[in-house]
C-alpha cells in the first residue's frame, strides 16, 4: 500500500469531522480511500473487482465508522485495520446471502402454507411489496446495518413482525440451518402467539367499529355520544398498544437451543442497542 499520512493529521480530521465539518470527511476519504481499496487484496488475496466492491460498501457506511471512533494513544490506522477487517468478513457473509437467496428464495415457495394454507405473505412482509412501509423497511436497515451479528438474531426474532425473507436467510446462515429449517422454526414461534393475534385483532375490530360510531354521531350532529365513543376508542387504543406480538423467551430458547438466560440477556442488549440508535439518531423512542 502506498505511504499514509501522519497518524496526527488523520486523527486530527476525525475529530474536525466529528464537529460537523464536512471538508474534514473529504479529507478523510482522500486519505483512506487507498487504504480501504486495496484492504482485500493485501489481506485475502483477493480481485480488484472484489476491492471495488468492498470500497462501495465502505463508503456508504464510513459515516457510521468514523461515529464510532473513541480517539486513543493506538495509532488511528490500527484501529481501522481491525474495523475494516469485520466489515470485510460482513461483506462476504453479505455476498453469501445474497447468493443463498437466489438459490434457496426460488426452491422454497414463500406462499409455503401453514395449517390454515395462508400464503406466508400475511406474515412475513416482502421487501418489494412494502409500498407505504418503504419507510419503515429503510429504518429497519439502519437499524440492523451496525448491531452485533448475535443481537441482529434476537432483533429479527423478537421483533417477528418486522422479518423479513433476507432476514430468514440471514437466520439461517447464522444458525447453520436450511432455509426451510429456519422457516418452520418461525412458524413454530408465530403458533405460540396465536392467542396475541387473537386478541389483536378482536380489539382491532374494536376500534374500526368505534371509529364507524364516531363518524356517523358527527354526521348526526350528537357531541354527547362522539365524546362518549371517544373515551372508549382511547381506552381500548391503550389495551390495543399493551398487546406486543412478540415471542415468549421461551419459544426463541427452543428454536435457537440457547439458555433462556441467554436469551433474555441477549433481548435486553438488543433492546439497548436499538434505543440507543434510535435515540442518537432520530431522538425518538422505540417505535415497536
Amino acid at each position: 500500500m502506498k505511504s499514509r499520512p501522519p497518524d496526527s493529521r488523520i486523527k486530527e480530521a476525525v475529530k474536525l469531522y466529528k464537529k460537523g465539518d464536512e471538508k474534514s470527511y473529504t479529507l478523510l476519504i482522500e486519505m483512506l480511500s487507498n487504504f480501504i481499496y486495496n484492504y482485500p487484496r493485501v489481506a485475502f488475496g483477493m480481485s480488484v473487482d472484489t476491492c471495488g466492491d468492498f470500497f462501495e460498501y465502505v463508503l456508504t457506511r464510513m459515516k457510521a465508522i468514523l461515529n464510532g471512533y473513541r480517539e486513543t494513544d493506538v495509532k488511528f490506522i490500527t484501529w481501522f485495520t481491525v474495523v475494516l477487517r469485520n466489515r470485510y468478513l460482513n461483506f462476504v457473509r453479505g455476498k453469501k446471502l445474497k447468493n443463498r437467496v437466489e438459490e434457496q428464495g426460488g426452491a422454497v415457495s414463500f406462499d409455503y402454507g401453514y395449517e390454515s394454507n395462508q400464503s406466508l405473505h400475511n406474515f412475513i412482509g416482502d421487501g418489494k411489496n412494502y409500498g407505504e412501509f418503504l419507510k419503515f423497511d429503510r429504518l429497519i436497515n439502519e437499524i440492523i446495518i451496525d448491531l452485533k451479528e448475535k443481537h441482529r438474531l434476537f432483533f429479527h426474532l423478537y421483533f417477528i413482525e418486522t422479518i423479513r425473507p433476507e432476514d430468514i436467510s440471514f437466520i439461517s446462515i447464522y444458525l447453520d440451518k436450511s432455509f426451510r429449517e429456519s422457516l418452520n422454526g418461525i412458524s413454530v414461534i408465530r403458533n405460540t402467539m396465536l392467542e396475541k393475534y387473537r386478541l389483536k385483532n378482536k380489539l382491532f375490530q374494536r376500534l374500526n367499529d368505534l371509529y364507524y360510531g364516531i363518524l356517523k354521531s358527527q354526521e348526526e350532529n350528537n357531541k354527547i355520544e362522539v365524546e362518549k365513543l371517544k373515551k372508549k376508542r382511547n381506552k381500548v387504543l391503550d389495551e390495543y398498544k399493551r398487546v406486543k406480538l412478540t415471542p415468549s423467551y421461551e419459544s426463541l430458547s427452543q428454536f435457537l437451543g440457547f439458555p433462556i438466560g441467554t436469551v433474555s440477556t441477549g433481548i435486553m442488549r438488543t433492546k439497548s442497542a436499538v434505543q440507543n440508535f434510535l435515540k442518537e439518531r432520530y431522538d425518538e423512542e422505540m417505535p415497536f
